[in-house]
């Protein structure tokens, strides 16, 4: 289940109301996965500092089952960081992103988990 996260202190009055969309298909596209199965969060007016500063910043968490790793990451990297700046013009040296490479067995949906949908079931409930 692929997941864009952003936490920032940026007020809620300052996210646009297509940014979540707009994040879903981002990363639908980057991660090469369904975008049914994509979700966005934003979690603005988080008490946050970066560097010892209040200014403007964010952190971005990024997770899935697989298009992530060592070769993929670091233009992941680059169109989110790009995608977040345009967007609320935070500058780039004020955001952090963590990847984080879900297992199968260990994400769940439909009320099973992935595992059993793609390798054991294949796909049936689907």
């Amino acid at each position: 289940m692929p997941r864009f996260s952003l936490d920032t202190n940026l007020p809620a009055s300052k996210i646009p109301e297509d940014f979540l969309s707009t994040c879903t298909s981002l990363l639908s596209k980057i991660l090469g996965k369904r975008q049914s199965y994509c979700v966005s969060t934003v979690n603005p007016g988080v008490k946050m500092t970066l560097g010892g500063s209040t200014d403007p910043c964010g952190f971005i968490q990024i997770t899935s089952i697989g298009s992530l790793g060592p070769a993929e990451n670091p233009k992941h990297m680059e169109v989110l960081t790009d995608h977040v700046h345009k967007t609320f013009g935070i500058p780039k040296d004020r955001l952090i992103i963590n990847c984080q490479a879900n297992d199968q067995t260990n994400t769940g949906y439909i009320g099973t988990t992935f595992h059993e949908l793609f390798t054991v079931e294949k796909g049936k409930r689907l």
